[in-house]
C-alpha cells in the first residue's frame, strides 16, 4: 500500500549504472528541474504521486507577502494552505514549494532574497529553508523545538542565523546556524512575556542583535560565543549564547498598544509604532545624530514618543533614507530620520495597509531637467548611463514629473518600488513615480465552501463564506467574474419625511454559498446559500438568472445534484431533507415539486441513477448516517410533497459516506450474465467499498478501501482513453487526502495511490475529465488548488503490486512466510478433510476449491467472527460474483484469501468498541460497570440478531468452560453457571476468551492515540461533518 506523498521535492530514486561516487553526489545537489540536464549519468524515478499541483489561487493573509523584485524581476513569495509560492506576476508563472505537513504559518528570507525560510505550526512542524535560484530545499529542520509549535521564524539579512520561537511555559527562542547542518539550535534562551510575540526579526545592519516585541514589552538580545577563564585567560569556546535586555518605557497608555518595528542603519535608532498612530524611538543617544556606531546593547534605551498619525499604523520600515508608515486607514507616509513628514501617497488609497515590502535592489535612475519639461524627440536621444553597481541602464525620469517632498524647497523625492497588502483589496505592486497601483493577488477574506467546474468551458466556479461567488479561467488563471450576493440582496429603507437625522437604514443579509453546482449539460448553474435560499445563475457569466430566489426550506443546502438529462434538480440541507426542482423546456422556467425529510441524522450523500423508471423519470437516491437508503417517487409526486418509493436499512454497522452510480462491466454475455441490475457504490466509515442492489438493498459486494487517517468520504468514477482503449479510474478523496484508483475495485492494495490534499480537510472537490485537472477547497481556507492528473503513477504501481497474491501478501501479518497465511492455507486444506468424512477410509483427494456453505466457519476460524447479516453477504458475493445467474458451489484458494482480507474488519476487532459497547447496556455501581445475568441473557435475546434462550444458554455453557456432563445434568434454563453480576472483565477474560484483557486495554489505548483509525460506528456517526 502507498503511503501519502506529501511534496515532489523528495530525492528522486536513481540507479546508477555506469556513475561515480562523484557524480552521485553531483546529481544530489541538483534541483529537481536540473535532474533533467544530467540525466546521462544515472537514470532518475519519482515518487508515484497521482496529481501534480499546477496552480493555487488565493494566499494567507495572515503570514503576508514577501517581496523578491531584483533587477528588473517581478516575483513575489506568500504562502498558501500548507504550500509557499514563488509568483511571477508578469510572466503569469508560479512555483509551488511543496513540502510541508500543515497550514505555512511563518515565512522569512535574508536581504538578498536568495535564501527562503518557511514553517508550519501544526504537530510534528518542519522547518524549511529554500534556494529561491533552483526552488530545492536546502535544510530541513523537523520538529525543530520538540512537542512545542514554531509561532515565528526569522532569518538574518546575511542568511547566517535562523531564529524560531515557540511557547512552552514561556517563550522559548532556538538560534541556529542552520547551515552547519546540525539537529540542535546553537543557543536557547526563554524569555518570560507578558503576552504573546507580535514581531520578531534580526537587525539587518547587524545579524548578531536581535528584537522581540509583544503588544507591552519590547526585548533587545545579541548572539555570540561563550567565553571561560582558563589558567587566568579569556578564551573563547565553540558554544553560543543568547543574551536579552527588556527595553523599558515610561509611556501613557493612551498611546496604544505596539504593532510593529524597525531598525534605522544611519542613526542606529529603533523605532516602535503602536495602535493609535504614535512611533516610539529607542537610541543610543538622547540627541539625533547621523553616522553613528552602535556600541553594546546594554546603552540602548528609550529617547522619546509622539503621535504622528490619527490610525493604526500597521507597518513601518526604514528603506533608502526614508521611513515608510502603512495604518488602518489605507494612508501610506514618508518620513525623514527625524520622522518629519516628507511625502504620502496622493495616486491611489486602498482601504487598510496590512504590510509593505519593498523591491530587493534600489531604484537605478537618472534624473534629467529639459527646457521643455516634457518628452519629446529629443528625449528618445538621450542615453541613460550604466548603473556599475548593477550594470543595467539607470532608468531616465523627468525632474518636473517626479513627486517632490514636503519641504520648503520641494526637493525630489524618490524610493525604490513597493509591494502593499490590503485587508480587501488584495496584493498590488506600487510604482512609486507614478503612483499606481497594479493588482497582482484579489484577496479571500472569507472562507472557500463550495465548487463546481464547467463540463465545457475552461470556468471553474467558487463561493465564499462571505456571499461571494468568483468565475475563473483555469487556462489563463484569472477571475474574470465575481458576484456579490450580500450586496446585491441588501435592502435600504430611506429616511422617513419627518426624520430629525436623515439616516438611511441599511440591511445587509448574512449570505454565505454553501453549494454550487454546474448542470452535465452545462447550461445550468444552481446556487446553493446558507438561508436555504437557491438561486440559478447564468453558467458563463454567474449574472442570477432567477428574479426571487426559492425558498423551500429554511436550513442551509448542503448538496445539489442533476439529473442526466439535466432536466431535474435535487437538493439536501442540513435540516436531512431532500427536495426536487423540474426544469420547464417551454417557459424556461425551473419549478419546484415537492421536498420530504425520510433521514433522521444527517445526509451524506444524494444521487441520480442513470435509470429511468416506468415513468421516464430518473431514480433519486439518498444515503443518511443512520444507514437508511431512500428512493423517492418524483413521477408521483405533488403538491410540493416528495414520495418516497422504498426507504431500507442498507447497512447493519458501518456508516455510507459517499455513493455514486455503479456502471456495470462491459462485453458481458447476457445469457451468464445479469445486465439489468440498478448497482452503486457506496464508501462507509470501516474502510469498505460495497456494491448495492439499488432494488433490493443486497450488497453484492464488499471491497477494501485505501488505508489512510480516514476512511473515503467523496469519489467520483473518471475514465481517459489511451491507444484507442478506455481506462477507467476511480478518483477518491479522504479527510485530507486526494487519490487515484485503478479499476476493477478487488482489494488490491498497490491499485491506488494518495496525496495531501489538504492539511485540515478537503471540503469540496470537482474534476475536469477531458483535461485531467481536478480542483479542490479546503476548510477554514479561502485557497483553491488546481491539479494534474497523473494516471502513469497508479498504473505503475499496479505492476510494481504483481499478479495473483502477490500484491495481497502485505495485508497479511508476516507476509507469505508469516503465520496467519500457513493457517489460511492450513485450514483451507482441513474442510476439504471434513467435507470428504473426518473418518472416511476412502482415499482424500485435494483439490483446489472447498464449498462455499463452509465459508462461515473457515471465517470464524482464522479469527473474523461475522454476523448473520454478514455471511449472506458473503455467500451471496462468493455465489454470483456481482453479476453471474447460475450460482457457484466451490471457491477456489486465491477467491477465498481476497474475500477473507476485503471482507474482515479493516483493523481487526477494536477492544475500545466492545468496552463501550457492555457500557451502552450497563450499569454504573461504585464506580464500576456491570450487568446483572438476567439482564444479560434478555439483551442476547432482544437486540440485534437475536438468539433464542436455549441457544443462548447453550453457547454460554461451552463459553464458560462448561463440559459435556456438566450440560448434560444442568437444564436448558439453567444459567447458574454465570454469575449474578457480570463485569467487563469476567465478560473478556472468562466468556470471550481474551488473555491478559487489562494489558490488551492498555495496548488499544495506545494504539487509540497513534491515529484513531479504528473509530465505532456511533463515533463515526457524531464525526462525519
Amino acid at each position: 500500500m502507498q503511503g501519502i506523498n506529501q511534496g515532489n521535492h523528495s530525492m528522486p530514486n536513481m540507479r546508477a549504472s555506469t556513475a561515480s561516487e562523484a557524480d552521485i553526489r553531483r546529481l544530489r545537489s541538483l534541483s529537481l528541474s536540473q535532474i533533467r540536464k544530467h540525466a546521462e549519468f544515472a537514470e532518475y524515478n519519482h515518487k508515484p504521486t497521482p496529481f501534480n499541483i499546477r496552480w493555487i489561487y488565493g494566499y494567507n493573509p495572515k503570514v503576508g507577502v514577501i517581496n523578491l523584485n531584483d533587477k528588473g524581476s517581478t516575483t513575489i513569495f506568500y504562502a498558501a494552505s500548507n504550500c509557499a509560492v514563488l509568483y511571477n506576476w508578469t510572466t503569469n508563472q508560479m512555483r509551488i514549494l511543496q513540502g510541508h505537513r500543515h497550514v505555512v504559518s511563518c515565512i522569512a528570507s535574508d536581504r538578498q532574497g536568495k535564501w527562503l525560510v518557511t514553517a508550519d505550526s501544526g504537530p510534528e512542524n518542519i522547518v524549511i529553508i529554500w534556494d529561491s535560484s533552483n526552488n530545492f530545499p536546502q535544510r530541513t529542520l523537523f520538529s525543530p523545538h520538540r512537542d512545542i509549535k514554531v509561532s515565528r521564524v526569522a532569518l538574518s539579512a546575511d542568511a547566517k542565523y535562523l531564529l524560531t520561537l515557540g511557547y512552552k511555559e514561556k517563550a522559548v527562542l532556538f538560534w541556529w546556524i542552520w547551515s552547519f547542518g546540525e539537529d540542535k539550535p546553537h543557543a536557547v534562551l526563554e524569555v518570560n512575556f507578558r503576552d504573546s510575540v507580535v514581531a520578531m526579526d534580526f537587525n539587518p545592519y547587524n545579524s548578531e542583535q536581535f528584537l522581540l516585541m509583544s503588544k507591552r514589552d519590547i526585548f533587545i538580545g545579541v548572539s555570540g560565543k561563550i567565553f571561560v577563564m582558563e589558567r587566568g585567560e579569556r578564551k573563547e569556546t565553540d558554544k553560543y549564547e543568547l543574551k536579552v535586555r527588556k527595553l523599558e518605557t515610561t509611556i501613557s497608555p493612551d498611546f496604544g498598544k505596539l504593532t510593529c518595528f524597525t531598525f534605522v542603519q544611519d542613526t542606529a535608532q529603533i523605532l516602535v509604532a503602536t495602535s493609535r498612530g504614535a512611533v516610539l524611538v529607542f537610541g543610543y543617544t538622547i540627541q539625533y545624530q547621523q553616522k553613528i556606531q552602535p556600541t553594546s546593547f546594554e546603552n540602548l534605551r528609550f529617547v522619546k514618543v509622539f503621535r504622528i498619525e490619527k490610525y493604526k499604523i500597521n507597518v513601518i520600515t526604514s528603506i533608502d533614507g526614508v521611513i515608510t508608515t502603512g495604518n488602518n486607514g489605507g494612508e501610506i507616509h514618508f518620513y525623514d530620520e527625524q520622522m518629519k513628514l516628507l511625502y504620502w501617497i496622493h495616486g491611489f488609497q486602498v482601504d487598510n495597509v496590512r504590510h509593505i515590502s519593498f523591491n530587493i535592489s534600489p531604484r537605478s535612475y537618472q534624473i534629467f531637467d529639459p527646457e521643455c519639461n516634457k518628452p519629446c524627440l529629443c528625449w528618445e536621444k538621450v542615453v541613460p548611463e550604466i548603473d556599475p553597481e548593477t550594470g543595467h541602464l539607470k532608468q531616465k525620469l523627468l525632474k518636473q514629473q517626479l513627486p517632490s517632498d514636503a519641504s520648503v524647497g520641494g526637493k525630489p523625492i524618490i524610493v525604490r518600488d513597493f509591494i502593499v497588502c490590503t485587508l480587501n483589496q488584495g496584493v498590488g505592486f506600487v510604482d512609486f513615480v507614478t503612483e499606481k497601483l497594479v493588482t497582482v493577488l484579489d484577496n479571500r477574506v472569507a472562507h472557500a465552501l463550495s465548487i463546481s467546474v464547467h463540463p465545457e468551458k475552461p470556468f471553474v466556479c467558487v463561493g465564499y463564506a462571505d456571499g461571494i461567488v468568483e468565475l475563473f479561467d483555469f487556462l489563463q488563471h484569472k477571475s474574470f467574474s465575481r458576484l456579490d450576493l450580500r450586496a446585491h440582496y441588501k435592502v435600504v429603507i430611506p429616511p422617513k419625511c419627518d426624520s430629525i437625522k436623515y439616516n438611511y437604514e441599511v440591511t445587509i443579509p448574512q449570505l454565505s454559498v454553501t453549494c454550487l453546482k454546474y448542470s452535465p449539460s452545462g447550461f445550468h448553474l444552481a446556487c446553493g446559500l446558507n438561508s436555504g435560499e437557491l438561486l440559478f445563475l447564468d453558467p458563463s457569466t454567474i449574472c442570477i438568472l432567477t428574479e426571487t430566489p426559492f425558498k423551500d426550506t429554511r436550513h442551509a443546502i448542503k448538496e445539489i445534484t442533476y439529473s442526466c438529462d439535466s432536466l431535474t434538480l435535487a437538493f439536501s440541507d442540513a435540516g436531512k431533507t431532500v427536495g426536487v426542482y423540474k426544469y420547464n423546456c417551454t417557459t424556461h422556467k425551473w419549478n419546484f415539486i415537492g421536498k420530504h425529510r425520510a433521514h433522521y441524522k444527517d445526509i451524506t450523500a444524494i444521487l441520480f441513477l442513470p435509470y429511468k423508471t416506468e415513468k421516464q423519470e430518473y431514480q433519486l437516491v439518498s444515503f443518511g448516517a443512520d444507514r437508511t437508503m431512500v428512493e423517492y417517487d418524483i413521477a408521483n409526486s405533488s403538491d410540493e410533497y416528495l414520495e418516497i418509493f422504498s426507504l431500507d436499512r442498507m447497512d447493519q454497522t458501518a456508516v455510507p459516506l459517499a455513493g455514486i452510480a455503479w456502471p456495470g462491466l462491459k462485453n458481458l454475455d447476457p445469457a451468464v450474465h445479469r445486465t439489468d441490475m440498478h448497482l452503486i457504490l457506496v464508501a462507509n466509515d470501516e474502510y469498505k467499498y460495497k456494491i448495492i442492489n439499488c432494488a433490493t438493498t443486497m450488497t453484492m459486494s464488499t471491497v477494501l478501501g485505501p488505508w489512510y487517517e480516514h476512511p473515503v468520504r467523496k469519489m467520483q468514477l473518471i475514465s481517459k482513453t489511451e491507444e484507442g482503449e478506455e481506462l477507467q479510474y476511480l478518483l477518491f478523496a479522504t479527510k485530507n487526502v486526494i487519490g487515484l484508483q485503478k479499476m476493477p475495485l478487488d482489494g488490491n492494495p498497490w491499485k491506488h495511490v494518495g496525496l495531501l490534499g489538504h492539511p485540515i480537510q478537503i471540503i469540496e472537490m470537482c474534476f475536469r475529465e477531458d483535461s485531467g485537472t481536478l480542483f479542490t477547497i479546503g476548510a477554514k481556507d479561502s485557497c483553491m488548488c488546481q491539479w494534474a492528473a497523473n494516471y502513469r503513477s497508479v498504473d505503475s504501481t499496479t505492476k510494481l503490486g504483481g499478479e495473483n497474491l502477490d500484491p495481497y501478501y502485505c495485508l497479511i501479518e508476516n507476509g507469505r512466510p508469516g503465520w496467519l497465511f500457513q493457517e489460511i492455507r492450513d485450514l483451507f486444506y482441513y474442510v476439504q478433510i471434513l467435507c470428504q468424512g473426518t473418518f472416511s477410509p476412502a482415499m482424500r483427494r485435494v483439490k483446489d476449491y472447498i464449498p462455499i456453505d463452509s465459508l462461515p466457519d473457515l471465517m470464524r476460524a482464522l479469527g473474523y467472527f461475522p454476523s448473520e447479516y454478514e455471511v449472506e453477504n458473503l455467500i451471496v458475493e462468493a455465489k454470483y460474483k456481482v453479476y453471474q445467474r447460475i450460482p457457484c458451489t466451490e471457491i477456489d484458494f486465491e477467491e477465498f484469501v481476497k474475500l477473507y482480507l476485503n471482507h474482515r474488519p479493516a483493523f481487526g476487532y477494536n477492544y475500545q468498541q466492545i468496552r463501550n459497547a457492555f457500557r451502552n447496556f450497563a450499569t454504573l455501581q461504585k464506580e464500576t460497570y456491570m450487568m446483572y445475568r438476567d439482564d444479560f441473557i434478555d439483551m442476547l435475546g432482544s437486540y440485534g440478531e437475536c438468539f433464542s434462550r436455549e441457544l443462548s444458554w447453550y453457547l454460554l455453557s461451552i463459553l464458560s468452560g462448561q463440559s459435556f456432563d456438566d450440560r448434560a445434568t444442568n437444564a436448558e434454563d439453567d444459567f447458574s453457571f454465570i454469575p449474578e453480576e457480570i463485569t467487563f472483565s469476567h465478560l473478556a477474560t472468562n466468556i470471550m476468551g481474551i488473555q491478559d484483557a487489562d494489558n490488551l486495554s492498555e495496548q488499544f489505548s495506545a494504539m487509540e492515540s497513534l491515529g484513531s483509525q479504528t473509530m465505532s460506528s456511533g463515533e463515526s456517526e457524531e464525526k462525519i461533518n
